[in-house]
């Protein structure tokens, strides 16, 4: 568990990091969505995303030709 006191967080704004992830607003919408970027609201609209969420997605991501394990 995160220690909140303890937690770095770098937050943007969603444009900002949209840019940062260099993707376009439809797939930033899936990711915060399906939970694997981390974004909060404030006052219940505008959304901040923690730039730290989207360096460990793609931390996590396999490399260019490495073999997918099957299910």
């Amino acid at each position: 568990m995160i220690d909140a006191a303890h937690a770095t967080h770098r937050w943007a704004s969603r444009k900002e990091a949209i840019a940062y992830a260099r993707v376009g607003a439809t797939t930033m919408n899936h990711l915060m969505r399906d939970g694997r970027i981390h974004a909060k609201k404030l006052d219940g609209k505008k959304v901040l995303i923690d730039l730290n969420s989207i360096d460990a997605l793609y931390a996590a991501l396999p490399d260019v030709g490495q073999a997918r394990e099957r299910s």
